[in-house]
């Protein structure tokens, strides 16, 4: 794999754990404040650019690696060798570090907003041991008034809905943001 080729994969890494593509200078802003508020860490907006390659070839240079490090870390890994390691080396099973919420925590009658490329968003509220009813939803198969069950909620990583009851059918599983992921929020009321 070159390192373009690599490269490329961190990028759609980077914008599946953001939950959007990185396209317009807002999005590069928006996307320096993710990073910040997650890592700590501040990268500036125009690195960004540069390293989707935005500004033009001719203002295009290779990323220092305490960028790729950075762009690593936000994406779940612990630096950029491992991200490399785990593409070269098609390695099945890695570490979460993404934003993790371990459902019973939860108290009765919370609400989540759940989010997934290309436009899905459903909202969610807690009826206790693990079990979710869909309250709204808009572009997704889920209805209004389903029941699931999810243990633990990972934020860039698709979501499995268990003892899913869709309109009142048999039971079925349901996966969520199976390329890009989900994000989620709890919903303060």
């Amino acid at each position: 794999m070159t390192t373009e080729e690599i490269n490329k994969n961190l990028r759609e890494r980077v914008e599946a754990v953001a939950g959007e593509k990185i396209e317009t200078p807002r999005d590069f802003n928006i996307l320096a404040m993710r990073i910040l508020d997650k890592n700590g860490t501040y990268i500036s907006p125009i690195t960004l650019k540069r390293f989707w390659g935005y500004l033009g070839k001719d203002k295009q240079k290779p990323p220092y690696k305490h960028t790729l490090n950075i762009l690593a870390k936000y994406a779940g890994y612990i630096n950029y060798d491992e991200f490399i390691n785990e593409k070269e080396n098609n390695i099945e099973s890695n570490f979460l570090l993404n934003k993790c919420l371990q459902t019973r925590s939860l108290r009765k009658g919370c609400k989540l907003e759940i989010k997934w490329r290309p436009n899905r968003c459903v909202t969610v509220q807690y009826e206790g041991m693990e079990m979710f009813k869909v309250t709204e939803s808009i572009n997704s198969k889920l209805s209004k008034g389903d029941t699931f069950i999810v243990g633990e909620i990972v934020d860039g990583e698709p979501l499995i809905l268990s003892h899913l009851i869709h309109e009142g059918k048999q039971p079925v599983n349901y996966i969520c943001g199976r390329l890009g992921g989900i994000k989620f929020r709890e919903l303060f009321q």
